[in-house]
C-alpha cells in the first residue's frame, strides 16, 4: 500500500473515531442491555457508512465485509479480492458503558491474509499501524513487542468469549486456562478491546495475549500489528502460525509465546 493510501485511512480511521469520542464522552451509562443494544445500531451504523463510502470512493476495486457479527462466514475468507474487515466500536461494551478501553480497528485481508492494519484509541488518541512487511507503528514511531523470556515476569491479557449470548464452551476454556497460567505469571488482566490488547502485545505493554473461540475478524487487524512487531501468533490449540482453520489465538513476544502456548491447549 502506497504511503498516501496509508495516510488517507490513518486520517479517516482518526476523524471517525474523534466523531465517536463526542458521542461516548456525551452519553451516559445504558441503563439496559435493550438501550445498548439500540444506541449501537445508531452509532455503530453512521461510522460503519461514513468509513464504508469514504473507503469505496478511494478504492474501488476492495470489498466490505459485512460478517462482523456473524462467525459462521469467517472461518474462510469471504471474497478473492482484497476486502476490509472493520470493528467500528471494538470494546462496545465499555464504549456504552462510559470506560474506556475501546477501539476502532480497520483491517485489509487477502486470501486470508492481513495486508494493512489500524487499531485507533480515540481515548487516548494513539494509533497503532502495519503494513505487511513493513513494521508496526504506534502514532508513526516504530514499535517492537516484549523481550522478556519468563512467564514469571509477564503481564499478560485475555478475555472471555465477546459474543452474546457468550460462548459459554469458548467460556469454559478461558476459565482452565487461567488455573494454569495465571499461577505461572506475574499479572493476568482483561481490559475490553480485543484489537487494543493486541496492540499493547505489539508495543511491549502486553507481553502476551491468548483467548478461545473462532472468531478471526476480532483478531485480524492486531495479529498483523504483534507480527510486524516482531511477535508470534499462533493458534491456540496447536503450534505453528496463526490460521482460520485453527482455535482461538495466542500472541506474544518470541520468548513468552514458547512459555505460554503449552498451557493454552483446549481441555476436553
Amino acid at each position: 500500500m502506497k504511503t498516501a493510501d496509508v495516510n488517507f485511512c490513518e486520517e479517516l480511521v482518526r476523524s471517525v473515531g474523534q466523531e465517536l469520542l463526542c458521542a461516548f464522552e456525551n452519553g451516559a451509562p445504558c441503563g439496559s442491555t435493550k438501550e445498548m443494544a439500540e444506541r449501537f445500531s445508531h452509532i455503530n451504523s453512521k461510522a460503519e457508512l461514513r468509513l464504508k463510502t469514504d473507503l469505496a470512493q478511494r478504492f474501488p476495486e476492495y470489498g466490505w465485509s459485512e460478517a462482523e457479527l456473524d462467525i459462521e462466514k469467517q472461518r474462510k475468507p469471504e471474497f478473492d479480492q482484497p476486502y476490509w474487515v472493520c470493528d467500528v466500536i471494538d470494546g462496545a461494551v465499555h464504549f456504552f458503558q462510559r470506560m474506556p478501553m475501546w477501539s476502532v480497528s480497520l483491517c485489509l485481508v487477502h486470501a486470508g491474509t492481513p495486508l494493512f492494519s489500524i487499531v485507533y484509541d480515540p481515548c487516548r488518541d494513539e494509533l497503532f499501524s502495519a503494513v505487511a512487511g513493513q513494521g508496526a507503528k504506534l502514532n508513526g514511531e516504530p514499535i517492537r513487542v516484549s523481550a522478556k523470556a519468563e512467564l514469571s515476569e509477564a503481564l499478560l491479557g485475555t478475555l472471555f468469549a465477546s459474543s452474546f449470548p457468550m460462548d459459554l464452551t469458548a467460556g469454559k476454556h478461558t476459565a482452565d486456562s487461567l488455573q494454569r497460567i495465571m499461577p505461572e505469571a506475574f499479572a493476568v488482566r482483561m481490559q475490553g478491546s480485543v484489537a487494543l490488547h493486541l496492540a499493547y502485545v505489539a508495543c511491549g505493554r502486553l507481553d502476551g495475549y491468548w483467548e478461545y473461540g473462532i472468531g478471526a475478524y476480532d483478531w485480524l487487524a492486531g495479529l498483523l500489528l504483534v507480527k510486524e512487531a516482531g511477535g508470534n501468533v499462533s493458534n491456540a490449540d496447536r503450534d505453528g502460525e496463526y490460521d482460520w482453520e485453527g482455535y482461538g489465538i495466542v500472541a506474544a513476544g518470541p520468548g513468552i509465546h514458547a512459555k505460554l502456548l503449552p498451557l493454552t491447549p483446549v481441555s476436553a
